[in-house]
């Protein structure tokens, strides 16, 4: 019986399987996801240009009660 602890796979290896199963995903995920028009969302920072928005957001504090 040898003595040598099992050898562990090359970490070139290991990045190169990484990157193709990435590349893989992304392919797939580009191939089956619905066409959409990416003009059609609002800003991500409107900053004031614009109406204001009707909802709340979920982390936002409760305003105190008055008695």
């Amino acid at each position: 019986m040898s003595s040598e602890p099992p050898r562990a796979a090359p970490a070139a290896a290991m990045t190169a399987f990484f990157w193709l199963l990435l590349i893989g995903f992304v392919v797939f995920d580009w191939t089956r996801a619905p066409q959409r028009n990416r003009f059609d969302e609002p800003p991500p920072f409107a900053l004031g240009s614009g109406p204001a928005s009707g909802g709340a957001h979920c982390a936002a504090a409760p305003s105190p009660r008055k008695r």
